[in-house]
C-alpha cells in the first residue's frame, strides 16, 4: 500500500483523504466535494502567489499524476485560475505548471507551447521535471514536438537529482522519490541504447565512403554513454541518502579476493532469508565496494574445467543489487570480453545483467559454457515471452533449450532433474507440459515440435516417479504428475494424482494455462454457494484483485467493456477479491459500478480459492473457456479485450459476426454475400497464407471456395496493398482495414498487435465457423492438408 505522508501541508491531507491516496481511480473518478474544492483551489491559489525561488515552486509536485482523475469541472477550474493569473503575469511559473498539466490531459494543441514555457520558468521545479520524465515514459522514450528527446530527458534527470541532492527527508523528497521510482525511468534507459548503437556501429562492415560518419557516431555514442554513468551515480547519491555513509559498526566479512573463504557464501549467512525478501537491497558503500571486488575476481577467473568459479543462483541475487553496481559490473565484463573474447564468466554475467534478445550475451554464454546449468535456466527465461513465436527459430528454441536443461542435468545424476522440474514449476511456469499444450492448440501446424515434447515429459515423470518413492509425500512430484498424466489424456492416472493446495508451495501461474481448473465451491457475497463448475458452457473470467490495488482499478474498464459486449452470450466474470475487510469490498464495487459475480476471499482462509489456486499477486486474470480449460493467466486490459473478441467471434459450429467491407476492386463483402461459399478468412500478410493454400485456391476456388485477406498492418494505403497483390499476383480477395491494428475489422475480431499473424477462420456454406487458429504456421505442409481436406469435405466433394 502506498506511504501516508503526516504534514501540515494540505495537499497530503487531501490526498491522504482517498483510500490508496486517490491512486486507484481512474480518468475523472476523484469524486471531490464542493467544499474541497474550494479548499484546493484556495491552497493552489496561494502556491501560485508564493511564486518560484531559485527555480523552484512550492506546488505539490506529484500534481501531473492527480490532475487526470479529477472530475472534469474541477480541471476547468482549475485552467480558470491559472489563465487568470497568466492574464496579467504572463511569466507565472506556478500558473504555467497547472496550465500545462491540464492541457496536457486535455490534449489541447498548445501543450507544447505551455511545457516549453514551463521549463523555461522553472527548470528545477522538481513537479516540473517528473512531469517530463512521466512523458518521456508514456511515449515509449521519446517526447513529442522538436525537442531532443533524449537530450531532454538526461538534463531533466539531472535538474531533479541536483533538487533531491540538496533537499532533507521532507515530505516533498519522500513524494518525489516515490513518484520517481514509480515511474521506472532512469538514466539506465539511453545508457543501454547507447550501448545498443556502439554495438550495431562496431558490427557494421567497414565502408570507407562512411567511415567518418561512422566515427562520428561511436565518439556520440560514447560521450552518451559518459553522461549517463555520471547521472546513475547522481541518481544514486539523490535518492539512497542513508547509504552513502557506512554505519558506526559494520559487520567483517573477511577480504573478498581471499581464497581462505568463500566471501559470498559468509556474507549471504549474515542475512536474514538471504535478503531474497527484498526486491532491492541497501548496500552500503564498503559492502559494495567489497561485493564487486569478489565479482570482479571471479569475473577475470574465466572458465575452469568448462565451468565458472562464479556462485550458483547469480540471477535472483544480481536484480537486487543497487542499479550502480550493476552498471559497474556490465562495463567491466564488456571491457574484459572484449579483451579476452573466450571468458566465459563475463559472458555469463553480461547474461544475467543485459537480459536483452539484441545484445549478444546470451548467446555467448551458451556457447562458451555448454555444461553451465544456469546459463540454460536463462536461455530458458529470455525465449519464453509472448514475443517468441514471431520468430521461427525462437520458438523452436522454447523446446530446444528444456531438452539442453534436461540433458545437462541428467548428466549431474542424483536429484539435480528433479530439483530442475520443481524450479520450472515454481519460478518459471513454462514446464514441457504447458509448452505441449500450447502447442497442441494446433497440431497439424507444429508436429515436429510436438514430437519433441514427448520424450522430455516422459523424462519428467521419470524423475517425479524416483522421487515419490524416496518421499511418498512430496508435493511438486504429486503435483507435477498429475499434470503430466492429464497432459497426455490419461485420465484414470490423473485422478490419482488430484490437486491440491499447500501453504507454502506454488506453482507460477504459467504452469497452469491448458489444463483443466479444478473445482471448487464458495460463498458470494450475496451469501449464495457456487462452484466454478457451475460455468461449465461460458467463458468465465477469474479476476483476482483488491481495492487497495491501484493497477486492479486499471483493469475495471476493460472487464466491464467484455463483460457488457458479451455478457448476454454467455460470458461471466467471478470476481475474487483479496481485501482484508469486506466493508471495504463492498464501497468499492458500488463506487466503480463493477458487473459480475462478486466473492470476498480476504486470503487468511486457508480455505479461499486465492490459497487453493496459488494466486501470489494482484490483478491476476484467468480465462476459463467453456469446457473449462485455462486458456491464460496473463490477460489485462486491451489483450483481454481482444481475446474474448477473438474466441467469441471464432466459435467453432456458431455463425461468423455480421461484418461490412468493401475489398481493393471495389466489391462489397459481408458475410451475405459469402453464403453458398466456403471461405478461409485470414488477418495478415497475403505470403503468410497464400504460399500454402494457392494450389488448394485453383483447385477449389470453381467449386466454391474463396480466400479473402484483410490487411492490417505492414501497408499503410490501400493503394499499396492492390499494387503489391497485382505485383505478385496473388489470389482470392483482399481488403484495406483502415487503420491497422485499430481498423474496425481488426477490434471486431480481436486482432491484437501483440500477438503473431496470421489469424485464420474457414467459414462454411452457411457461414459458421469450421476451424480458425491464431499463430504463426511452423508446419506449412501438415496445416494445408488440414485445410484441404476440410475444404473439400464441406464442399461435399468427399
Amino acid at each position: 500500500m502506498s506511504e501516508t505522508y503526516e504534514s501540515t501541508d494540505y495537499w497530503y491531507t487531501f490526498i491522504n483523504s482517498f483510500p490508496n491516496k486517490g491512486r486507484s481511480f481512474g480518468t475523472g473518478e476523484m469524486e471531490i466535494e464542493e467544499h474541497m474544492q474550494e479548499k484546493l483551489l484556495a491552497y493552489l491559489k496561494q502556491k501560485i502567489e508564493e511564486g518560484v525561488v531559485d527555480g523552484v515552486t512550492t506546488l505539490p509536485p506529484r500534481l501531473y499524476d492527480y490532475f487526470w482523475r479529477f472530475p472534469k469541472e474541477m480541471l476547468t477550474k482549475l485552467r480558470e485560475l491559472a489563465e487568470g493569473f497568466l492574464e496579467n503575469d504572463p511569466d507565472n511559473a506556478c500558473a504555467t505548471i497547472i496550465l500545462t498539466i491540464v492541457a496536457g490531459w486535455e490534449r489541447d494543441p498548445e501543450y507544447l507551447m505551455h511545457r516549453e514555457n514551463m521549463r523555461r520558468l522553472a527548470p528545477k521545479d522538481p513537479g516540473v521535471n517528473l512531469l517530463i520524465i512521466n512523458e518521456f515514459h508514456q511515449n515509449y522514450g521519446s517526447l513529442s514536438g522538436k525537442l531532443d528527446g533524449i537530450e531532454t530527458f538526461l538534463t531533466v534527470l539531472e535538474n531533479l537529482y541536483e533538487w533531491a541532492k540538496q533537499e532533507g527527508g521532507t515530505d516533498r523528497y519522500k513524494d518525489v522519490k516515490s513518484a520517481y521510482n514509480g515511474i521506472g525511468r532512469s538514466p539506465g534507459t539511453p545508457y543501454g541504447r547507447a550501448k545498443k548503437k556502439l554495438l550495431d556501429l562496431k558490427e557494421e562492415p567497414e565502408d570507407p565512403e562512411l567511415q567518418r560518419d561512422r566515427n562520428d557516431q561511436i565518439e556520440a555514442c560514447k560521450v552518451r554513454i559518459e553522461r549517463c554513468l555520471y547521472l546513475i551515480q547522481e541518481e544514486h547519491t539523490a535518492f539512497n541518502k542513508e547509504l552513502l555513509k557506512d554505519p558506526d559498526e559494520q559487520q567483517d566479512f573477511g577480504d573478498p579476493t581471499s581464497d581462505k573463504i568463500d566471501f559470498w557464501e559468509t556474507y549471504l549467512n549474515s542475512l536474514d532469508d538471504n535478503e531474497l525478501s527484498s526486491r532491492n537491497w541497501k548496500l552500503t558503500p564498503t559492502i559494495q565496494e567489497q561485493l564487486l571486488k569478489y565479482f570482479k575476481m571471479h569475473i577475470e577467473a574465466g572458465v575452469v574445467d568448462d565451468q565458472t568459479t562464479l556462485p550458483d543462483e547469480l540471477p535472483k541475487y544480481i536484480s537486487r543489487f543497487p542499479r550502480i553496481m550493476r552498471i559497474e559490473l556490465r562495463e567491466f565484463a564488456e571491457e574484459i570480453l572484449e579483451k579476452y573474447p573466450n571468458n566465459g564468466a563475463a559472458a555469463k554475467i553480461l547474461a544475467i545483467i543485459v537480459d536483452k534478445k539484441e545484445f549478444p550475451y546470451l548467446n555467448q554464454a551458451i556457447e562458451l559454457l555448454p555444461n553451465d546449468t544456469e546459463v540454460c535456466y536463462l536461455a530458458y527465461k529470455q525465449y519464453d515471452n509472448p514475443f517468441a513465436e514471431q520468430d521461427f527459430t525462437l520458438f523452436e528454441r522454447t523446446v530446444r533449450v528444456p531438452e539442453m536443461l534436461f540433458a545437462r542435468t541428467q548428466k549431474q545424476g542424483g536429484s539435480a532433474l528433479y530439483d530442475c522440474i520443481v524450479r520450472l514449476y515454481r519460478d518459471m511456469g513454462s514446464t514441457p507440459c504447458q509448452i505441449y499444450r500450447t502447442l497442441m492448440q494446433h497440431p497439424e501446424g507444429n508436429s515436429e515440435l510436438i514430437e519433441r515434447c514427448i520424450p522430455l515429459i516422459k523424462q519428467a515423470e521419470q524423475a517425479l516417479q524416483q522421487r515419490l518413492k524416496e518421499h511418498p509425500n512430496d508435493w511438486y512430484a504429486l503435483r507435477g504428475l498429475g499434470d503430466i498424466y492429464e497432459t497426455l489424456g490419461e485420465t484414470e492416472l490423473a485422478n490419482e494424482y488430484p490437486w491440491e493446495p499447500h501453504s507454502e508451495y506454488k506453482w507460477h501461474q504459467k504452469a497452469w494455462e491448458g489444463l483443466q481448473l479444478p473445482d471448487f465451491s464458495v460463498a458470494t457475497l450475496d451469501g449464495t454457494t457456487v462452484s466454478f463448475s457451475d460455468y461449465l458452457g461460458k467463458l468465465v473470467l477469474l479476476n483476482y484483485c483488491a481495492w487497495w490495488c491501484g493497477p486492479c482499478t486499471g483493469e475495471i474498464p476493460y472487464i466491464k467493456q467484455v463483460f457488457e459486449e458479451h455478457h448476454n452470450n454467455g460470458f461471466e466474470t467471478l470476481r475474487i477479491s483479496i481485501d482484508e475487510k469486506e466493508e471495504d469490498l463492498r464501497k468499492y464495487i458500488e463506487e466503480h459500478q463493477i458487473p459480475g459475480i462478486q466473492i470476498f476471499d480476504n486470503y487468511t482462509m486457508e480455505n479461499g480459492p486465492a490459497n487453493y489456486y496459488g494466486i501470489y499477486r494482484v490483478p491476476s486474470h484467468w480465462l476459463i473457456d467453456r469446457d473449462g480449460k485455462i486458456l491464460s493467466v496473463e490477460l489485462r486490459q486491451d489483450p483481454l479485450v481482444h481475446r474474448v473478441n477473438w474466441i467469441e467471434s471464432t466459435r467453432t459450429g456458431e455463425t461468423i459476426p455480421d461484418f461490412s467491407a468493401v475489398d481493393i476492386d471495389g466489391n462489397n463483402v459481408s458475410p451475405a454475400t459469402l453464403r453458398g461459399n466456403v471461405v478461409l478468412l485470414y488477418f495478415g500478410y497475403p505470403e503468410q497464407v497464400l504460399t500454402c493454400m494457392d494450389t488448394i485456391y485453383q483447385k477449389y476456388h470453381t467449386n466454391g471456395f474463396d480466400i479473402i485477406g484483410i490487411n492490417v498492418s505492414g501497408l499503410n494505403k490501400e493503394e499499396a496493398l492492390r499494387d503489391r497483390v497485382r505485383e505478385k499476383n496473388f489470389l482470392g480477395k483482399h481488403i484495406y482495414d483502415e487503420g491497422g491494428w485499430n481498423g474496425p475489422l481488426a477490434i471486431q475480431f480481436g486482432i491484437d498487435l501483440w500477438r503473431e499473424l496470421p489469424a485464420i477462420v474457414l467459414i462454411d456454406k452457411d457461414g459458421k465457423v469450421i476451424t480458425s487458429r491464431y499463430g504463426k504456421v511452423h508446419s506449412p505442409e501438415a496445416w494445408a492438408a488440414r485445410m484441404e481436406k476440410l475444404v473439400a469435405t464441406h464442399l461435399g466433394l468427399r
